[in-house]
């Protein structure tokens, strides 16, 4: 075997390294011959990163990404040390320092080592984004501004009128940021956004905007669309702006135009979206490529309207877009033009520094929950998990003081029992509804949520006890692959049928009688799909919280393994227990608890640098 690749091999034999990143390695050491055997090992480095969610790697944690990915307890070799690492990254003609216009295959800032195509990912974020920002628009006419707000708002500056500054920002900026937790009023806030930026359009004889709602998975998106139908009906405004106010909300996929067999959407720069407006929720779930193709796609002059809570797990997939923006925008002190017009349009009293970030500007946060009183109990430990503080988490459990919160300490050996005699009915139940939409609302009550796939508290293990007891119940054969009321989580994107991962559907028969898959449309209603035509899927009955993420459920079991595991963390959590509008009952011992209360997620990224750089920049 040739030495130069030892070490790649010797981390993929211990499974550290999967294949395609293995195959990286060897590809740049084959192209460049005398390349130092580094080289290789920071390709394949790189690659494993994106796969754990990152963008880029830090040289010094290079290390640190290895380990994550190595079975537990098992020790690594020894890698090359931080001078060798830069020397190896300097002396290649495959790598080169990150700019512009660098098209190597590894690009680096002696600090940081990119995948190229990420980098140019992050690079096109930040300066779509900066250009939002930084935009400047017709100057601001405060009484106009407060006329178009005072229909939804109370414009005294009370102590919960951040919704008014985040619609204020809307109609004012280019780019406008919503964040905040469960029940914040992000939706209706951007509603009533919508509302005013309509009326203003009508009073001023303008044609109406043209305006796309969008989020990145397809419960999301008829989740939003749901929320805007239910309460526009009561808005106080004439029927020309109710009408003009969309109700439907579209995936990012489906928005951008998915082109079958290619990675490539029928909307970019050169072809943008019909659009003066882009509302998209759920942010925290778009990875870093979906945004850099949403921002290219957007038209000249277009506005971005983007809701999400930043506490909340980052998407499945690179990049953590919603915190670096968050990040940029500092310590919320907005600029001294803009302090003066939030205080007289809204009341509000905003702090304002000439030195302030342009995002500062952009960037609202809501922190009164309206699902969650300051003194209810999932707010209370919501926010404990949010800041880390263990003590309070674990004691608010053990004496019960977080009401609408249970803890059940049970020993892994009785897990299923205690999941089924909880479970076991509501699900039962699901086969005898005869209305699809009534079904899928009803399987909506209850969830078990886990924080692993694999295992016996993984979602897989207990969709299979699950699967089992309903099949005995219902006196379904065992080579009957699906019944009526089985819950269906797809597990691949399928574009040509419109379903994502992490959709839910359910199996009941159609007026025929045969057995059919119904999905939630956006329109609110439902649709029918052939069993047969579905992508990958799965029962549904356990889901990891990675997976439930834009789902919510009136009650949530949820599900931490028995001991320690990497994935486990206070961002995990906190999503986990957020999903609940009403009752949480946590499956766990309170040492594992209290370990993923005190650890926080990490994603190594360039993106919060590279928007900090001056517009127009790269």
């Amino acid at each position: 075997m040739n030495g130069r690749y030892d070490l790649l091999q010797r981390l993929a034999d211990l499974r550290v390294l999967q294949p395609i990143d293995v195959e990286l390695g060897r590809c740049l050491l084959e192209l460049d011959p005398v390349a130092d055997p580094a080289l290789g090992l920071l390709a394949a480095t790189a690659s494993l990163a994106v796969a754990q969610g990152h963008s880029c790697l830090p040289l010094a944690s290079l290390g640190d990404v290895l380990a994550e990915a190595a079975p537990q307890g098992m020790g690594l070799p020894v890698l090359p040390d931080l001078p060798a690492l830069r020397t190896a990254l300097g002396s290649s003609a495959w790598a080169a320092p990150a700019g512009a216009d660098a098209n190597q295959p590894l690009l680096h800032d002696l600090d940081r080592v990119w995948l190229g195509r990420y980098y140019h990912h992050e690079r096109g974020v930040a300066r779509v984004l900066r250009a939002l920002a930084t935009r400047t628009t017709e100057a601001a006419d405060a009484q106009r501004l407060r006329s178009l707000l005072e229909p939804f708002f109370d414009l005294q500056g009370v102590a919960d009128g951040w919704q008014a500054v985040a619609a204020l920002t809307g109609l004012v900026s280019p780019l406008s940021v919503i964040t905040g937790g469960p029940g914040t009023g992000k939706t209706t806030t951007v509603l009533w956004l919508l509302a005013a930026w309509i009326m203003g359009a009508i009073e001023q004889g303008q044609r109406l905007p043209r305006i796309r709602l969008a989020a990145p998975t397809g419960k999301a998106a008829a989740r939003l669309g749901e929320s805007l139908r239910e309460r526009v009906k009561a808005l106080p405004v004439p029927d020309a702006v109710r009408a003009a106010i969309p109700r439907e909300a579209s995936t990012l996929h489906r928005l951008l135009g998915v082109r079958p067999g290619s990675a490539r959407f029928r909307h970019d720069a050169a072809h943008p979206l019909d659009a003066d407006l882009v509302v998209v929720d759920e942010v925290s779930m778009v990875d870093l490529p979906l945004m850099a193709r949403l921002l290219e796609a957007l038209s000249p002059g277009a506005r971005l309207v983007l809701l999400g809570d930043r506490d909340q797990l980052a998407s499945v997939e690179a990049g953590n877009v919603l915190s670096a923006i968050c990040a940029a925008a500092g310590d919320g002190v907005m600029s001294p033009g803009r302090a003066r017009l939030v205080g007289q349009v809204t009341g509000v009293d905003v702090a304002g520094r000439p030195d302030a970030s342009p995002f500062a500007d952009a960037v609202v946060g809501l922190r009164h929950s309206h699902r969650f009183g300051a003194d209810s109990g999932l707010g209370r430990m919501a926010a404990r998990v949010r800041e880390g503080d263990a003590t309070a988490v674990c004691e608010g459990l053990r004496d019960g003081s977080f009401e609408g919160v249970d803890l059940v300490e049970e020993p892994s050996s009785r897990l299923a029992e205690v999941l089924l005699a909880r479970h076991l009915e509501a699900f039962a139940a699901l086969a005898k509804c005869v209305d699809p939409r009534q079904a899928l609302e009803k399987s909506g009550t209850q969830r078990m949520l886990t924080a692993l796939r694999e295992g016996p508290a993984g979602s897989r293990s207990l969709n299979e006890v699950f699967e089992h007891a309903l099949r005995q119940r219902l006196g379904i054969a065992p080579e009957q692959a699906d019944y009526p009321g089985r819950l269906l989580l797809v597990t691949r994107n399928d574009y040509a049928m419109d379903l994502f991962n992490g959709d839910i559907g359910i199996v009941l028969p159609d007026a025929t009688g045969s057995l059919c898959a119904w999905f939630p449309a956006i329109d609110g209603e439902v649709r029918r799909l052939a069993l047969a035509t579905l992508p990958e899927h799965e029962s549904a009955y356990a889901m990891t919280i990675h997976k439930s993420q834009g789902s919510e459920f009136d009650q949530v079991t949820l599900v931490l393994p028995s001991a320690d595991a990497r994935v486990l963390g206070r961002e995990l959590l906190y999503t986990g227990i957020t999903r609940a509008r009403r009752h949480v009952t946590v499956v766990a011992g309170l040492d594992v608890l209290e370990r993923t209360i005190v650890r926080s997620t990490r994603r190594f990224s360039g993106l919060a640098q590279l928007l900090e750089e001056p517009a127009g920049t790269g």
